[in-house]
């Protein structure tokens, strides 16, 4: 299970059973949703509380989805979008922020922040559950296990494949919670980058790729990432143009992947650099299955922790 209180700060300590579990549960809900849209009853669970979401870093997909996610469950969400307007203006923590909301008793924090933040030790402090909602380079959990819910849906398992990462891998948590969670569910990494785009150090067991038509044989799924050139600091981004000529892609390059191969794209996205927008109309691009993934994965989530709903 996750870490304490059940919250989720990494995938470190997370086991398959409670994956698999998440995955049945995020199917079965969308089920339930699509069904209800169809029907003229509303679809809501009940008021139960409320859901403290604070977002320090911007978000687009990982707040909407975690909003909706909150409300479907019956977590009515009070939300702190950039400190504007807050007392972190006036020199307030974030820490201090974090206390005085605990002091209004929501249910459970949905966190985005910079490495700087501690969410370990804050989560040691306060008595209800967090969930990381992506932490500086150190990781994005529900990003990478609603990665995983999309490619079992589509190819029926995730265990034993080819998951190939192109592009800046080097400030990517979303790499680094896949690397968590390949541990957990058994499926092998590959990176495709520009060496400026590398970490220093790459773990044992990822394949490393520097010609794209190579990697692209052996993918069974290719997740572009964004290049984040906003973390790039002090780096020349002459480069930009280089990547493209050489790791975007397109319809020409995605020749060459296999017939069956799902493409994604956590976002946001530079179209021009790491993919073309002609990918969106590719049969195997899952990139919006993704973001409508993330809200049911994420409701899952929040039931199993909050709720303690088991799966069987």
């Amino acid at each position: 299970m996750p870490v304490s209180k059940s919250s989720l700060i990494t995938l470190k300590k997370i086991d398959e059973k409670f994956v698999l579990h998440l995955f049945s549960k995020s199917i079965e809900l969308k089920k339930n949703f699509n069904e209800h849209r169809l029907s003229s009853g509303p679809y809501h669970s009940g008021y139960k509380g409320t859901a403290a979401l604070l977002f320090f870093e911007p978000s687009t997909r990982t707040r909407f989805s975690f909003e909706a996610a909150s409300s479907r469950a019956g977590y009515h969400p009070m939300i702190l979008d950039g400190g504007i307007g807050t007392s972190i203006e006036k020199g307030e923590t974030i820490e201090d922020t974090i206390s005085n909301i605990q002091a209004l008793r929501p249910s459970f924090f949905v966190i985005r922040c910079q490495d700087h933040v501690n969410l370990e030790q804050i989560d040691s402090l306060i008595d209800v559950p967090i969930i990381n909602a992506g932490w500086g380079k150190r990781g994005h959990p529900t990003q990478a296990l609603l990665d995983g819910l999309t490619i079992h849906e589509k190819l029926g398992s995730i265990a034993a494949k080819n998951i190939l990462f192109v592009g800046d891998i080097k400030h990517s948590r979303v790499v680094a919670s896949h690397r968590e969670l390949s541990e957990v569910l058994k499926y092998n990494m590959g990176f495709c980058a520009p060496r400026e785009f590398l970490p220093e150090v790459i773990s044992t067991g990822i394949q490393c790729f520097s010609n794209l038509p190579e990697a692209l044989e052996w993918a069974d799924v290719v997740i572009a990432l964004r290049v984040q050139k906003e973390r790039h600091e002090n780096e020349n981004l002459f480069l930009i143009e280089d990547y493209r000529e050489n790791f975007g892609l397109n319809n020409e390059r995605l020749k060459l992947a296999k017939p069956n191969a799902v493409i994604m794209h956590p976002g946001p996205i530079n179209y021009g650099v790491e993919i073309e927008s002609e990918i969106l109309q590719d049969p195997r691009c899952v990139i919006l299955k993704q973001v409508e993934n993330g809200a049911f994965l994420r409701e899952a989530l929040i039931r199993s922790i909050v709720d303690k709903e088991k799966g069987d």
